[in-house]
Parts: structure tokens; sequence; C-alpha cells
């Protein structure tokens, strides 16, 4: 019997990449547990929608700060060494915090802490990536997805527990386990990785450097991604998806609980219809369109998200049919599309440059991003359908620039 291409590929992996992948769902676990549940409670330590939509954004802010020092400082302190010191500083202590929040300003800081997320990924990337085979990139990354959706075998403890216990101590409880799996996650990682050729190289490069000298040559990084159109392109595609994510990511919950009238517990039933759908494409249908390249997919995708959103602002209350309809087909362009977006944010930069271009780009899509979250809470507390709408347009404005300037995602192929 033929070994499918993903399996094959999970028990070949080597070193970093290797140590990346076995320790994910260490993160993905927790995190897919907690996340469904997070605006909601916010909503029920009375944030207000605006409240929720401005931390969003605060959020990002902080992101694009760390974001911009997030090359310099993977390249100062290498590769392992920066993943594991800014892991904790972006995850252990906002988990702990979450864990214990009273009120709006427990959550800012909060967002501040885990705004240094963007640092440790772009070194996670890089300790992913840079040693791994380049053929087998869109594997990886569809590995990398798959882990975070093993989750689904947990989902109804956490629905176990909002019902039993009510919504804010089960997920005060959810945060507290978030907190332990992940510090967990981070020291395996850190024992079992090396830094990379393209980090040892960069390291000897930067010795002796500030990170304020580092950053004075990121003026070049910066005109070289503006002067090519695969990166241009590349950060349209990061942007648009990105901002995307973080509205229907931080609505959803108060739009399916508040306008359809779902009780609060099915939010952890959710994911596992979403997982399940994630996994059927990327283990028996992703493989058979890689034929087609990135972009017919990704357009694929697209169009899937936007009937996915017609569906959803369509549905009548108390209709869990419909929902599940929704759930399916937002799983399905997922699938379609963030494999291939990943993989390409890492071949269309310069493998050699690739800490700092990733860092700018970073920058860039994260300060577009920021007005967008308390753009989308303060749609949401007018109606709570137009932070989808939003997603729609930009959908729709993605579409037409990957169709007529696509030229880099076809390359990609």
């Amino acid at each position: 019997m033929k070994t499918h291409p993903l399996i094959k590929t999970l028990t070949t992996l080597r070193g970093n990449t290797r140590a990346c992948v076995y320790t994910e769902p260490l993160w993905g676990i927790p995190h897919n547990l907690y996340a469904p549940f997070v605006s909601v409670y916010m909503a029920a330590l009375m944030l207000t929608d605006r409240q929720i939509g401005l931390i969003a954004s605060v959020s990002m802010l902080f992101r694009a700060v760390a974001a911009l020092f997030s090359g310099a400082v993977t390249d100062k302190l290498g590769r392992r060494r920066t993943t594991f010191i800014f892991d904790v500083l972006a995850w252990s202590i906002p988990c702990l915090l979450w864990a214990f929040s009273q009120n709006f300003w427990w959550f800012m800081i909060a967002a501040a802490f885990n705004g240094m997320c963007h640092v440790t990924e772009v070194s996670w990337s890089c300790l992913l990536v840079e040693d791994a085979d380049q053929s087998k990139l869109v594997r990886i990354y569809s590995l990398i997805h798959l882990t975070g959706q093993i989750a689904v075998i947990f989902a109804p403890l956490s629905a176990l527990l909002v019902n039993n216990l009510s919504l804010i101590p089960a997920v005060r409880i959810l945060y507290g386990f978030s907190f332990l799996s992940m510090t967990a996650k981070f020291i395996i990682l850190y024992i079992f990785s090396d830094e990379t050729e393209v980090g040892r190289t960069r390291k000897r490069e930067t010795e002796g450097l500030s990170l304020i000298k580092i950053l004075a040559g990121y003026g070049t990084v910066f005109r070289q991604i503006f002067i090519s159109p695969n990166m241009r392109l590349a950060v349209i595609m990061s942007t648009a998806l990105g901002i995307t994510s973080m509205v229907a990511g931080t609505f959803f919950a108060l739009y399916a609980t508040g306008e359809l009238l779902m009780p609060e517990h099915y939010l952890a039933y959710l994911p596992i219809l979403r997982s399940g759908i994630i996994a059927v494409f990327l283990f028996v249908i992703l493989p058979k369109l890689s034929r087609l390249g990135y972009k017919v997919p990704m357009l694929a995708g697209l169009i899937v998200y936007l009937i996915s959103i017609a569906v959803l602002l369509t549905a009548p209350k108390e209709n869990l049919l419909l929902l599940c309809v929704y759930i399916a087909l937002e799983a399905s362009a997922f699938s379609l599309i963030f494999p291939r977006r990943d993989s390409l944010m890492v071949i269309l930069v310069d493998a050699a440059e690739r800490a700092r271009i990733l860092s700018i780009m970073t920058v860039i899509t994260l300060v577009c991003s920021v007005p967008f979250g308390y753009l989308a809470g303060w749609m949401s507390e007018m109606d709570r359908r137009l932070p989808f709408l939003l997603c729609a347009g930009i959908f729709v404005l993605l579409f037409g620039v990957i169709a007529v300037c696509g030229r880099g995602v076809s390359e990609g192929e």
C-alpha cells in the first residue's frame, strides 16, 4: 500500500523541522480549546464590542512594534534562543493574565505581551524551514495546520466545562491548562532543536552590532520588498488575510451567540467540524490539487470564503445546520489558501535575508491591520453583520489582485 504523502513527510522529518512539527500540538491543542470562547469570555466580563475591537487593534499595534525588531532580534540572538524567550513572553505570561482577568485593563496588558508573538513567528518560521527540504514546504505547512486540529479530541471537555461550570470559570481553567501545555512545548523545543546554518551565519555577521545598527540596514530590505512584484503581492495577500482572520475570529462567537442565539457551550463543538474538514482537505483533496500550483486553489478558496459569509449572514436564528454549513465552507477555504500562503511567504523571499524580509513584511501587514479591530468593533455595535460584510469586501479586492497581478503566485508553482 502506498504511503500517504503527508504521513511519509511526517515520518521522514529530521532536525529542527521535526522538533517544530512534533511539539506543535502542545501549543495547538490548548489554543484551539480556548479560542472559540475568547470574545464571549470578554463580553461576560462586561467588555463592550468596541472595547473588544480596541483590544484586537492594540494587540496588532504591539505586534507591529515587535515585528519591527523581530528580524534583528532573530539574527542577533539566533533562531532557537529567540523562539524560546519570546514564546514565554508572548504566550505563557498572557495565558496567566487571561486566566485571572477581571476587567478591560487585564486584557490590554495581556494584549501587549501577546503582541510579542510576532518576534517568535519570524524566528520559529526560520527554525522550521531553513534546514528543511524546500520542495516539501507545502506539505510541512499542511502538517503544521493539521497538528493544530488535534484539539478536536478534547473539544467535548471544553464544552462540558462551560456547560457545567458556566463560561467564566471554565475558560479560566482552559487558560491555566494552556499556560502549562505551552510552556512545556517551549522547553521541549529548545532542548531538541539546534541553531540553523543561516542562523549561525547571521549571528556571526551581527556580532558586536547593536539592534539599532542592525535596524539601520533595513532601508535596503524595505526598498527590496517594494521593488519586487512577488514580494508586493505577498504583502497584499498577508495583509488582507490577516485582517479578515482577525475580524472574523474576534466577532464570530458574538454573532453566533448574540444574533443566532446559539448556546455558548456549542462553540466548543464547531471546531470539531472545522478540524474534520481541514483534515479531509489536507489528507485527501490538497495532494490531488498540487498540479494546479498556487493561483487557482487560492482564487477558488476566496470564492468559497464569500459563499460562507453569505450563508452565515442569511442563516435564521437557532439554525444549527446552516451554521455548520458556514463552518464547513470556511474550513474548506482556509485549507485551500493558508498552507499555500505560508509557503509562498518563504518561497518569494531571499533566503539570506529571510528574517529581515519577513520582519519588515510583517510590520507592513500589521500596521495596515491596526485600525480594523476598532473599526470592526464599532461596526459590530451598530450591526453584528457588518464586520463580516467588511471581510467579504476585502476578499473581493484580494481576488481581483491575485487574478490580475498574480504572476508571482503562478511562479511559485
